[in-house]
């Protein structure tokens, strides 16, 4: 079946000068500011979103899907769900809009995704800056290659928007809530919701764990078979309101190091977005993230060390994690909760926006057959779906950790960087194993 282009935004948007006003939530900006303030792109912000009921009512429900964690990949099994005709409930365990630790890219598959599932439009409406280079860099040696396709948007902005659309397709929304599985039942699992150091018990038919990276949700009763790779780099990200000039918009920068490597790509609203895949020991020896991503920006002749080093970075578990199993009795578990590896120009935002769709035609079949057949199925299909863009993902992680091999590449990519456009097209392939 053929699929109609992704909308994208529109490349006339005038840029102004401008300084935020706010930093909690979405940003509102005014034209104000000294001659050497950053430039921004005016969006359109929203303030915080609202839970649909309270926990009280949450509780007092029994529910067919109860989905944990509105990032990208339980929003959208939360609206597929809904829109299929479940009773949903969505939890997170903070208000939204928040930040995350993220490189913030959507690739082409990602975009496509989105394209099948008919949210399209809602890129377009966030003003997300088209991505047309990456600026690889490492010892000095930089070039600048071609995307094709893509755009930058932040976690803030991003989930937000696809939590709304899971509200709008009928799931109800219950923040500043910790959810825990405790037990799964013949019928239903039973799953407590912390909120205000109070405890409410529910129930659920199939329970859809999207709860990111290192969140543990499982109660004691209940093993939590997530497998770290000791030799993993952990995750770090921090976002910059006062950036250089040099950074420029609709670019991707990677300052490439033996210690890690630093992504940056300004966002929708002109800030600068850090992410980084770091050694634990290297962070430790330079006196924290801050200043070694300095020393990994700075060595890659990228500029803006001083505030990459002051910035306000958060980290995260180690990053490349896998589970022995990804469903159990009554719940399938999706996203960064499921495995994850070190992601490369918006993959990780892929994985998570394409198992998100996939696993919720599993979960409504679950409420009439259970998990014994759709548990295996969902096993199997997220692996068509991931197993391939993981291993090379992790293919180009074991690259990067090779500094000369990293300033070769850059070397000869700068001399022919035509040699390059098979990798970025298989970035950018969408998933066929999708249904529309």
């Amino acid at each position: 079946m053929g699929h109609s282009r992704f909308a994208l935004p529109s490349r006339s948007a005038k840029w102004s000068r401008l300084q935020p006003t706010c930093h909690s939530k979405l940003i509102n900006y005014q034209t104000t500011g000294p001659a050497d303030s950053c430039w921004l792109e005016p969006v359109m912000t929203d303030s915080v979103l609202q839970a649909t009921l309270n926990v009280t009512e949450a509780s007092q429900r029994d529910w067919d899907v109860l989905v944990i964690g509105a990032g990208p990949s339980g929003a959208i099994a939360a609206r597929q769900c809904a829109q299929g005709g479940g009773k949903v409930l969505l939890v997170n365990d903070q208000k939204l809009p928040r930040d995350k630790v993220c490189g913030c890219c959507l690739n082409g598959a990602a975009l496509e995704a989105l394209n099948r599932i008919g949210l399209n439009k809602l890129v377009s409406d966030c003003h997300a800056p088209i991505l047309e280079n990456f600026v690889l860099a490492s010892g000095q040696q930089q070039v600048a290659l071609p995307l094709g396709a893509g755009v930058s948007l932040s976690r803030q902005r991003l989930d937000l928007e696809l939590t709304q659309a899971a509200i709008d397709a009928g799931a109800q929304f219950l923040d500043e809530t910790r959810a825990t599985l405790h037990a799964s039942e013949k019928q239903h699992c039973s799953v407590m919701l912390n909120h205000s150091q109070s405890e409410y018990a529910t129930r659920a038919r199939i329970t859809i764990i999207a709860s990111g990276l290192g969140r543990r949700v499982f109660s004691n009763r209940l093993a939590d078979e997530r497998r770290t790779n000791r030799n993993s780099r952990i995750g770090a990200g921090a976002v910059l309101s006062e950036v250089r000039s040099d950074f420029k918009p609709k670019t991707i920068y990677m300052a490439c190091h033996r210690s890690g490597y630093v992504g940056c790509v300004r966002l929708e609203d002109g800030r600068l977005d850090l992410a980084a895949a770091l050694d634990a020991n290297a962070v430790k020896q330079a006196g924290g993230i801050g200043p070694l991503a300095s020393i990994i920006t700075n060595s890659a002749g990228l500029p803006a060390s001083d505030a990459v080093a002051a910035a306000n970075w958060r980290g995260t578990a180690k990053l490349t994690q896998s589970r022995a199993t990804v469903y159990g009795d009554r719940l399938f578990v999706v996203g960064d909760a499921a495995g994850y590896v070190e992601p490369f120009t918006g993959e990780g935002m892929a994985w998570a926006i394409a198992s998100g769709i996939a696993v919720a035609p599993l979960a409504l079949q679950s409420l009439k057959v259970g998990t014994t057949e759709t548990g295996p199925t969902w096993a199997k299909s997220r692996t068509r779906l991931l197993g391939g863009r993981m291993w090379k993902c992790r293919l180009i992680s074991q690259l990067l950790r090779r500094p000369k091999l990293v300033k070769a590449a850059a070397w000869g990519l700068s001399h022919a960087p035509g040699l390059s456009r098979p990798f970025i097209r298989s970035l950018n392939r969408p998933f066929p194993e999708l249904r529309s």
